[in-house]
């Protein structure tokens, strides 16, 4: 009668070690077992296999974990600021010679020149053709 207790508070998981050790002998001993008790045996049986099978384990140092986050973290850092600064570079807004200008005041001065620079060629021309064709 007190095994059939053990069972039940075994299913709800509530025993000590010590009865289960006392009911997995007794239901060792036992040939005629019911569902639950054939239930309970073989899942102490498994149990025993498991516990036999321990694997060791060896623990790391947490620092060194958290130092590798760290790591990783201020390396992720790096590359987010430097393809910011990459695409946030300043645009060129012409080149003169091959040399990116990126101011636009001395972008705005060599395009004056060179406006001024055709102008005075277009006016050239059109003195010589002046100087050809006189109407009088």
């Amino acid at each position: 009668m007190e095994s059939k207790d053990i069972l039940q508070r075994y299913f709800e998981a509530q025993t000590s070690p010590n009865e289960e050790q006392r009911l997995a002998e007794e239901l060792a001993q036992n040939n005629k077992l019911s569902p639950e008790e054939r239930a309970a045996e073989a899942m102490m049986v498994y149990a025993a296999q498991q516990r036999e099978g321990r694997v060791a384990v060896r623990l790391r140092n947490g620092k060194q974990g958290a130092r590798r986050w760290q790591m990783a973290l201020a390396a992720a850092c790096v590359v987010v600021i430097a393809v910011g600064a990459w695409m946030n570079r300043p645009k060129p807004y012409c080149y003169v010679n091959g040399r990116p200008i990126y101011s636009i005041d001395e972008a705005r001065r060599y395009a004056e020149g060179m406006f001024n620079d055709l102008a005075m060629a277009d006016l050239k021309q059109i003195n010589s053709l002046e100087e050809l064709f006189t109407l009088e």
